[in-house]
């Protein structure tokens, strides 16, 4: 397979593109594995979806836009530096994303020109906070595709 043309992503982001989240429990990408293996779809548990707290923002890496290597030196390095593995990614479209009716935007520093947030649209004080990011983790968790280390490389073009 070829490496994809490196180039700069652009500061607008468009419905096309693919949107990466990081594996980091062998745990959970044996789960998410098995039941892709057995049932065609994987399980992706909803705690992948929740933003940290105090914020809305959930990391990602706009994977059309980063070459292979990149990709799996940011896993590496962002797993390592939480002193755990990097098992491959859950991916969405900025289509899936919008329909469950969260944001997306660009976001890249220093480290990681890839970088792009997606924003949940609950209010930090809202009353129901912590159901509504349940709800909204869930749709994404749902829509999410679970890409082994081996497979992933073979789908991004």
């Amino acid at each position: 397979m070829e490496e994809p043309i490196v180039r700069d992503a652009p500061s607008s982001i468009q419905n096309n593109e693919t949107l990466g989240r990081e594996e980091r429990s062998q745990s959970d990408a044996k789960r998410a594995y098995r039941a892709l293996k057995n049932k065609g779809k994987a399980q992706v548990r909803v705690s992948k979806f929740l933003p940290p707290k105090n914020t809305n923002d959930i990391s990602v890496n706009r994977m059309d836009f980063a070459p292979i290597a990149s990709l799996a030196e940011l896993g590496t390095r962002n797993a390592r530096n939480l002193k755990k593995n990097f098992w491959g990614w859950y991916t969405l479209t900025v289509v899936d994303i919008n329909e469950v009716g969260c944001g997306i935007k660009a976001s890249p520093f220093a480290g990681n020109t890839y970088h792009a947030d997606v924003v949940i649209p609950v209010a930090l004080d809202a009353e129901d906070r912590r159901d509504a990011l349940r709800e909204y983790a869930s749709e994404l968790a749902d829509r999410a595709k679970f890409l082994t280390w081996g497979d992933w490389t073979n789908q991004i073009s």
